[in-house]
């Protein structure tokens, strides 16, 4: 009987919180909490992560990134195979910055020393043109008069 217990303890330790009758979590072990008279107790389960979905884009971001992909097609493929790239809009953490239908794009170059590598970020407007830095895309906003208070 004393085998099973402790394999129970062990289990609730890595994914489950033990909890007393009286709403105090326990931590003690089994011999000690036979010493005390304690009550019987309740494990809870914590949540486990949900496996990744893919985001949600809005269809503003989905017209930017057909038109980035269609000029990108025009121009011919210039980029090696061992390049990846990602893109990001307004409802990533790192770009909440951008204002809805502007996208983020950021391509990884990995270089042959040590394998490190390099992240070059691209910013598209709406209209497909593309912009090489924020203070590029802040300095556009500017002069079409879009009125940033968080930049």
């Amino acid at each position: 009987m004393e085998k099973g217990h402790t394999k129970q303890k062990s289990m609730a330790s890595s994914s489950t919180v033990m909890k007393a009758e009286n709403g105090q979590s326990s931590s003690s072990s089994s011999s000690s909490s036979k010493k005390r008279g304690r009550r019987a107790t309740t494990i809870l389960e914590l949540p486990q992560p949900r496996p990744h979905q893919p985001k949600q884009r809005s269809p503003l971001t989905i017209a930017t990134l057909r038109l980035v992909r269609e000029k990108a097609e025009k121009r011919g493929k210039r980029t090696s195979r061992a390049v990846s790239v990602r893109h990001f809009d307004n409802t990533d953490i790192n770009y909440n910055w951008l204002l809805p239908g502007w996208v983020a794009e950021e391509r990884y170059v990995p270089s042959g020393r040590k394998g490190l590598g390099r992240i070059y970020k691209y910013y598209y407007d709406p209209t497909g043109h593309m912009y090489y830095s924020k203070r590029e895309v802040l300095f556009a906003w500017k002069k079409m008069n879009i009125i940033c208070l968080d930049p």
